[in-house]
């Protein structure tokens, strides 16, 4: 009785101890993410976003800026990688995603999704036009042109193109068995 006493004891004085542990550790948690938030802010009013108008005119940078993103698709063909998006694109023409944005949104009149769509639905125009392409699986001609599945590649074509990948594939392979 007495070993069983004694068991019960420890047993309730260890849960004790973990509970008040389990409350230091969660308190100590809560203070750490409210000073992690402060400095966060604090880092943020540090920097002044940039702000642009729709009246601004495009500057020197801005022509720049987009004749570096156009050498950089169009020689480099970064649109190619699949997991490409905005703020990778931005850092690697040396700029940020705010500036690049706006330079896509003034000087292109679209966005960086459509922009993207754009190079990798001509560059999946140029494969399905090439004879050497046409048995391969639609899902191969989307990843050659960036596209991670067949289902974006197949809506983003039909959107740009107003057919299906496929049948101006078929469109294609009938314009060649007629020359």
């Amino acid at each position: 009785m007495k070993i069983l006493f004694f068991i019960l004891s420890i047993l309730v004085i260890s849960n004790i101890i973990t509970l008040v542990l389990f409350i230091h550790s969660r308190h100590s948690y809560r203070k750490l993410m409210q000073k992690s938030l402060r400095q966060d802010d604090e880092c943020n009013n540090l920097v002044e976003p940039i702000v642009f108008e729709a009246t601004d005119s495009i500057d020197d940078l801005s022509e720049k800026l987009l004749q570096k993103l156009q050498t950089s698709m169009e020689k480099g063909k970064l649109y190619l990688r699949p997991e490409l998006n905005i703020q990778d694109l931005a850092k690697e023409l040396g700029t940020n995603k705010t500036t690049l944005s706006h330079v896509i949104n003034a000087c292109l009149h679209q966005n960086f999704s459509s922009l993207l769509n754009s190079y990798r639905i001509k560059e999946s125009l140029s494969l399905l036009s090439d004879p050497q392409y046409f048995q391969e699986k639609m899902e191969v001609i989307g990843e050659m042109c960036g596209y991670s599945n067949r289902q974006v590649f197949h809506k983003a074509f039909k959107k740009e193109m107003g057919i299906t990948p496929s049948h101006f594939r078929n469109i294609q392979k009938a314009t060649v068995r007629e020359k």
